[in-house]
């Protein structure tokens, strides 16, 4: 039996075993051999003691400190021994997600450049708010369209959209052209498909009362179609008018059914202090379904003046066919030349104000497996972006791209507008392909 005193001892001394093993882990301690590098920064974006350091998005560190010197944040960073970060490595402040918490993102040099030394300092990259992306992106978006009626300098942003709409005006005065000398024929043609229509509607109720009649043996008709044969016969005749007479108004309708609109993405890379840009045409034949076409990351002579790594790859294509359903909208298809799906959501669709929010998300490239500017990529490119417009041409938000991998936050503007012109073409084209292909099936089973 153990005495009262060595009972005692044992439990002060466990007591104290434990109050040591708690401050080790809560003081976050360790017994691993790491190395000094310090980072300057102009601006560290609330980014605190303790975040975790990632090198090609592995943890390697800690940050152990931060601290204000000569106007400068000067970042003290423990990194593991054993790995080894190149001289000319970029430093940056990284986020996991639009209002999620700050990292120390460093996008790996060249060994050639040689390794950072134990102690030594380097220069990091400033990050960009998004108060700040946002707040340029909306100036951007201002000198755009005040810049559109003066010359700017050829491959600027600008002056590239600055020609687009130039080429989109010629383009749509041609076909003000076009229609205009079709325009007499046209007119003629509706008239005609209109009596044509009408007289059909007659056709379709007098056939009615014909097949009425046919269904007793009254006068003379009735008794002659009163064999089975005949009778057969002509309610097959009368069945096919129908069907001309539906598939003929159908045909007809699709000339206004039509509904086009131009789309322009501008993304702004804070990290690289770039932007990319995508434009395409949104095709809708009918209510709720559509497709789409275009061009992604388009290049620009701009952009070779980019800072850090930009992983994005330039001039991708985009084809999508869509649906639309209250507030969802689903698309499938080809985004930045991979296969991928696409989903919008409008949380508050049945709100006046609210329904100018929408939460939009992507997936896209899910083989993925290459180096990109050193960096080895093989996860699925996925992004999440939220919008609000301001009117129905214009809308402004942030999204963040490429969640597994580079994870960037950029902001976002869009420009929307409808083309009247160019959907009038593409209902007249439908109406001529409908129309050639009722003739071909008319001369296909005719004897």
């Amino acid at each position: 039996m153990l005495s009262l005193e060595a009972k005692v001892g044992a439990f002060v001394v466990t007591g104290l075993a434990l109050m040591g093993v708690a401050i080790f882990l809560l003081g976050d301690y360790t017994l691993e051999k790491r190395y000094t590098v310090y980072a300057t920064f102009h601006d560290v974006a609330n980014l605190n003691k303790n975040s975790p350091v990632k090198l090609s998005g592995v943890e390697i560190g800690q940050v152990k400190d931060i601290e204000l010197k000569d106007g400068l944040a000067k970042v003290n960073l423990a990194i593991r021994k054993g790995v080894d970060i190149y001289k000319d490595a970029d430093f940056q402040i990284g986020s996991t997600g639009i209002i999620g918490s700050k990292y120390l993102q460093i996008d790996q040099g060249h060994p050639a450049a040689g390794t950072v030394s134990d102690g030594e300092t380097v220069t990091g990259t400033d990050p960009l708010s998004i108060e700040k992306a946002i707040t340029k992106a909306l100036n951007s978006l201002q000198n755009i369209m005040n810049d559109l009626n003066s010359e700017g300098p050829r491959g600027s942003l600008t002056g590239n959209l600055k020609e687009t709409v130039a080429n989109m005006r010629e383009m749509t005065a041609n076909l003000n052209d076009l229609i205009e000398s079709t325009k007499p024929n046209m007119e003629k043609a509706m008239a005609r498909a209109d009596a044509i229509t009408d007289k059909l509607d007659k056709l379709l109720a007098q056939s009615n009362q014909m097949m009425t009649g046919l269904s007793t043996d009254k006068g003379a008709i009735g008794a002659l179609l009163h064999d089975e044969k005949v009778k057969s016969d002509v309610k097959e005749t009368i069945a096919s008018v129908k069907e001309a007479a539906s598939t003929a108004k159908d045909v007809f309708g699709r000339i206004t059914q039509f509904r086009v609109y131009w789309n322009y993405d501008w993304r702004y890379d804070g990290l690289i202090r770039g932007s990319h840009s995508d434009a395409g045409l949104k095709i809708y034949p009918r209510d709720g379904r559509y497709y789409y076409g275009g061009i992604s990351n388009a290049a620009n002579i701009s952009d070779a003046n980019k800072h850090g790594s930009d992983y994005t790859q330039p001039n991708r294509v985009d084809g999508l066919i869509g649906w639309e359903k209250g507030p969802f909208d689903v698309a499938v298809g080809a985004i930045r030349s991979a296969g991928g799906a696409r989903v919008t959501v409008t949380p508050f669709y049945k709100d006046p104000f609210g329904k100018r929010f929408s939460i939009t998300a992507q997936a896209y490239d899910f083989g993925r497996n290459r180096t990109v500017n050193s960096k080895i990529m093989n996860h699925p490119a996925e992004d999440v972006g939220v919008m609000a417009r301001i009117n129905k041409w214009f809308g402004v938000g942030a999204r963040v791209e490429d969640l597994q991998e580079t994870k960037r936050v950029m902001a976002w503007g869009n420009v929307t507008f409808e083309d009247q012109d160019v959907a009038y073409l593409f209902g007249m084209a439908t109406f001529g392909a409908a129309g050639t292909k009722g003739r071909s099936s008319s001369k296909s089973s005719s004897p």
